[in-house]
């Protein structure tokens, strides 16, 4: 059989029944240790054999075996996300499967790429040559267009965009789990990072709501534990209902979070202590990241969660705002600012204008707005622009290069990308794991996987908190971010950070906004298409000597910014751009 796995991209139209996800059939590769026979031949099989077939990539699914026998076969199951995991040590075990003469059959529903399948030897027809008609993926997903694109002059950034899309999109089941594999259920901080990657690819809205719905419907009503238990992740339900408002501009679903927002807002001012400190006054888990010191009550992971807290208590004011409750708004804004003056007053290093050494909890003290200009140039100084001490995990390491883009620094970012999630593609992955470090051994690379805890095949080499890449190449490369909810404003700042050229597809409620640049000696060159209903706001790189830019060859004197290193302009919707820098134009 010569591979053929189906692409799901393709599949289309706006989901509505939750139950009723897609299927889609591929082919495999296979190795056989008995010859089949009369030419190598799956169909026809003399036993004892076992056959180890390989989908190509990571996949979500069931494998379906049909067969054209008149005797029944009997066999045992075994899948993997790797070959290693499928031959040493499933996940799933090893399952039995029965298959009657002529019948079709299906192993279970799992994450996997690899399924060795051993033909038992007791079994009556073993002297008998076996006949399948097919054996094969039954391949089942959730229906979204890939609406939102990147493509660069960096082949291996592109690879990266397309697999964090693909990963996030095996992620959505019957809700957003965190992993096909395991433990296939919501998590809000993986939801964080794969919410940001669905909005900007996918613009799906029903599981998305479903899926944030259902953790803050099990954390009670009224409320009696912190979203999936976790301080931090009750922060990051706030953070991702803000997001997902910037991307929908959906006033009803806003206004529907009312109550849940409040008594959320409420609920983690009590895990506060009197100088507003995030002190864990009901002992949960303040769970942060799987590394020393992050995942369980420390310090680290206290001052970590604080700066989780100052982000999540700022959006649900601006939440707030928009659904028109200013007392409420002003009330959570002011406890934002306490929290902010908090974190500064007991976790900030005085002497070097970091919070401690390690890259998780000075990344979100940048990301969240706690850190102040001086401090984010100290992080980047002293600890962003070195080795992580300890390993970070791709969902923490998200938060880390966005950190990198708000201190300045893009081009070692992508560099970060292309040695820590590219390292993962040098090895093999068509999904982004669970875990990683580039200092892991490569030999047998997924028993050295380290995870929760642990390490081994049981960690997942799809998991939707590892897809940040390519919702930060949108946002930092291409620039474009919803300043206002629904993309009425957005802001365009392009940088290359040392590419030849990019350009993507960013969907919108009102359409998709396109933009293209291109490096030249003379500049950066920017085409821009944006729907009717969008206005932006255009940060363009001043060329040197110039104090404009020529717009739709026309010589525009925009708003001085960042120093005076860029011009901004303001562009109505509904038109194409050309942008280049200030020079010969009417």
């Amino acid at each position: 059989m010569a591979a053929a796995v189906t692409d799901v991209s393709e599949a289309g139209g706006y989901f509505q029944n939750i139950d009723a996800l897609t299927h889609a059939n591929a082919a495999a590769e296979f190795e056989a240790s008995v010859p089949a026979e009369p030419s190598g031949d799956v169909s026809r099989l003399v036993l004892p054999a076992s056959l180890i077939l390989d989908f190509g990539r990571e996949t979500n699914g069931r494998l379906e075996i049909t067969s054209d026998s008149d005797q029944p076969i009997h066999m045992l199951l075994q899948y993997g996300e790797s070959r290693e995991e499928a031959t040493k040590s499933p996940y799933l075990g090893v399952n039995e499967l029965l298959i009657p003469p002529h019948a079709t059959s299906y192993g279970p529903k799992s994450a996997f790429r690899y399924v060795k399948l051993s033909f038992l030897p007791s079994d009556p027809a073993r002297s008998a040559t076996l006949r399948f008609k097919s054996i094969r993926l039954d391949a089942i997903y959730y229906p979204v267009r890939y609406l939102g694109s990147f493509e660069s002059s960096d082949t291996l950034l592109n690879r990266i965009w397309a697999v964090g899309a693909y990963t996030a999109h095996l992620c959505m089941q019957d809700a957003i789990w965190d992993a096909p594999k395991r433990d296939r259920m919501p998590w809000m901080g993986d939801l964080d990072v794969s919410g940001h990657v669905i909005d900007a690819v996918f613009a799906d809205r029903f599981l998305m709501q479903n899926t944030m719905d259902r953790l803050i419907d099990e954390a009670g009503d009224p409320l009696e534990r912190d979203v999936n238990g976790i301080p931090g992740y009750s922060a990051f339900w706030v953070m991702g209902e803000a997001d997902y408002y910037r991307h929908t501009g959906d006033n009803w679903y806003l206004g529907s979070l009312h109550d849940s927002l409040i008594r959320l807002l409420n609920y983690m001012a009590g895990e506060l202590d009197d100088q507003n400190y995030f002190a864990n006054t009901r002992k949960a888990w303040p769970f942060v990241d799987w590394s020393p010191e992050f995942d369980k009550d420390t310090p680290q992971a206290r001052s970590a969660t604080q700066f989780e807290f100052y982000r999540a208590f700022s959006d649900g004011a601006w939440m707030l705002d928009q659904m028109g409750d200013s007392d409420a708004a002003a009330k959570y804004r002011a406890r934002a600012e306490a929290i902010r003056k908090a974190a500064q007053a007991t976790a900030l290093d005085a002497a070097t204008d970091t919070f401690g050494d390690r890259w998780q909890a000075n990344a979100m003290a940048i990301y969240s707005g706690v850190a102040n200009a001086e401090e984010t140039a100290a992080i980047w100084d002293r600890v962003l622009s070195h080795p992580p001490k300890f390993m970070i995990s791709p969902y923490y390491n998200f938060y880390a290069i966005s950190a990198m883009a708000d201190a300045g620094h893009r081009r070692e970012a992508l560099d970060w990308i292309r040695k820590y999630w590219g390292g993962m593609i040098d090895e093999g992955a068509t999904s982004f794991w669970e875990g990683y470090d580039p200092s892991w051994p490569k030999r047998d690379f997924h028993a050295h996987l380290q995870a929760d805890d642990g390490e081994g095949y049981f960690v997942s080499l799809a998991h939707g908190w590892s897809s940040g890449p390519t919702v930060w190449l949108s946002e930092q490369i291409l620039g474009v971010r919803p300043t206002e909810p629904g993309f009425r404003e957005v802001t365009i700042r392009p940088d290359l950070a040392g590419l030849g050229w990019a350009r993507e597809s960013m969907p919108t409620p009102e359409g998709a906004i396109r933009v293209d640049y291109k490096s030249s000696s003379g500049g950066l060159g920017a085409q821009i298409d944006l729907p009717a209903g969008v206005t932006a706001r255009v940060s363009m790189p001043v060329c040197a000597g110039k104090n404009s830019v020529v717009v739709n060859s026309k010589r525009v004197t925009g708003k001085n910014v960042e120093s005076g290193s860029r011009i901004e302009v303001n562009l109505d919707g509904g038109s194409h751009y050309e942008l280049r820098c200030g020079g010969s134009g009417k």
